[in-house]
């Protein structure tokens, strides 16, 4: 299996003999802040959450086959039941990975936010914003919850003629795109925030610009 590199360490103690100088820790703070930004928001971040939601659809479409099969009574039990049992199985793990993903989100804030504590760098915070990731992010993860919002209302209006299968099949898949969604939105959400409230505001242009 593929290992992801491990996050650049929590900084020292914020002592006098920690760095020799006051340029020595700024120069840390920006490595090991460049290093974390570029980890967060990456496009591979994005499809990996995506496609956690397509395996997790695709077990769900095993589970609503399995439904389908329990629902008519001249179809194979033993076939509904395997195609349950699958079901889970691929679903199950993408749970899982989820959970995974959203504790390593965690832990990477936690650590940028303690190399940002060490005090203000102006002129190298202002790369970390990653704006333009972030509304990408927003937008598409924005996307992605209005067309699981959708089919999760189409499914939850179908006709009593509908099956069971069919019914869970669209609620299924739309409340997995609308989870997908909202885990992205949330994430680019939050980093806007943080970056507002906890990397140095952007520099004034120009002496006593603020005063004319």
């Amino acid at each position: 299996m593929f290992r992801r590199p491990p996050l650049p360490p929590p900084p020292p103690p914020a002592l006098p003999q920690a760095w020799p100088d006051h340029e020595s820790m700024l120069a840390e703070r920006a490595l090991a802040m460049g290093e974390l930004r570029r980890r967060s928001l990456t496009a591979g971040g994005l499809l990996l959450l995506w496609s956690l939601g397509l395996v997790a659809g695709f077990g769900w479409v095993l589970i609503s086959l399995g439904l389908g099969n329990f629902e008519d009574r001249n179809a194979d039990y033993i076939t509904g039941f395997v195609e349950l049992i699958l079901g889970v199985i691929v679903l199950l793990p993408t749970v899982i990975g989820t959970g995974f993903a959203v504790a390593g989100d965690l832990a990477l804030r936690r650590r940028i936010d303690a190399w940002a504590e060490l005090g203000p760098d102006p002129e190298n915070d202002q790369r970390l914003r990653a704006g333009a990731r972030a509304t990408v992010w927003l937008g598409l993860s924005l996307a992605l919850c209005v067309t699981g919002f959708g089919l999760a209302l189409t499914g939850g209006g179908q006709s009593d003629s509908a099956g069971v299968g069919e019914v869970a099949y669209l609620v299924g898949i739309g409340v997995i795109a609308l989870v997908v969604g909202v885990l992205g939105a949330v994430r680019a959400v939050g980093h806007q925030r943080w970056s507002r409230h906890v990397l140095s505001p952007v520099p004034a242009r120009g002496r006593g610009g603020a005063h004319r």
